[in-house]
């Protein structure tokens, strides 16, 4: 899986292209793929801004899903999708190089300049970021954005993600289900720290190897990666509520679905 480097703040100027655009195209492109790898590739396009290239090796062939901005890729980029597909981790630099290039392809959730909602109805998250950015984080955080998710449909769902940190944004969004006075403010403040808390262990590892954070990497939907370390586990820890939130959210996970 090859994964979006952090874009820059500026508009994404075009989406998905029309069907009738981009099937000759993608039809070239699966082509060309598979005259390299010396077998069918089944080419399938995206618009995620998150993960730009991922495939699978099936017995009838790789099955290959690729964003968009790699339609009109050169021959140089076009191989190192082929050798990256074929296990050279290598050609990701070449990738990374090609999406920095084309960055303003690649969708973003908001348009530039808009902030995230921080006051809710009950709860003002900026608030809670500096109360907890000052007591845990000795001031490393205060640049992440913290605000509450767009409100999902009305509709009961099977599982809720609650909050989570988007790095390549640098944003934490909070599910707008906690934004009611039958929340208690600590476990607010537990799921703002949470994600806070895998905001500066990122950090803290950036630089340390030239690809993609794997410490901490998000998934489609901007969450925190599931896996958790030792360091994060202790640092979670000194959060002193936190087995009571984990309590009430256990308790309530039922009517928090609900909406």
């Amino acid at each position: 899986m090859f994964d979006a480097p952090a874009p820059g703040r500026e508009p994404a100027r075009s989406r998905l292209p029309s069907r009738e655009d981009a099937l000759p195209r993608a039809a070239d492109l699966a082509r060309r793929m598979s005259a390299l790898l010396g077998q069918p590739v089944h080419l399938r396009l995206t618009d995620n801004r998150a993960t730009l290239v991922s495939y699978r090796r099936l017995p009838e062939g790789v099955r290959l899903r690729l964003h968009h901005l790699f339609l009109d890729a050169p021959d140089t980029v076009v191989r190192a999708l082929a050798l990256y597909v074929s296990g050279d981790t290598a050609a990701r630099e070449v990738l990374e190089a090609f999406s920095h290039a084309h960055h303003d392809q690649v969708r973003r959730e908001r348009g530039p300049g808009a902030p995230l909602r921080t006051r809710g109805r009950c709860f003002d998250l900026k608030a809670v970021q500096a109360r907890l950015d000052a007591a845990y984080f000795d001031g490393r955080v205060h640049a992440v954005e913290v605000g509450w998710a767009r409100r999902p449909a009305r509709r009961t769902r099977r599982t809720i993600h609650l909050g989570g940190y988007d790095a390549r944004l640098r944003e934490v969004r909070v599910h707008p289900a906690l934004d009611r006075p039958t929340v208690p403010a600590f476990v607010v403040d537990f799921i703002v720290f949470h994600a806070l808390l895998h905001a500066d262990l990122a950090a803290g590892h950036a630089g340390q190897d030239a690809g993609p954070d794997t410490h901490d990497t998000p998934d489609d939907a901007g969450r925190c990666a599931a896996e958790h370390t030792a360091d994060f586990l202790a640092r979670e820890a000194a959060f002193p509520l936190r087995e009571a939130a984990w309590r009430w959210l256990l308790e309530n996970l039922s009517s928090l679905r609900r909406g």
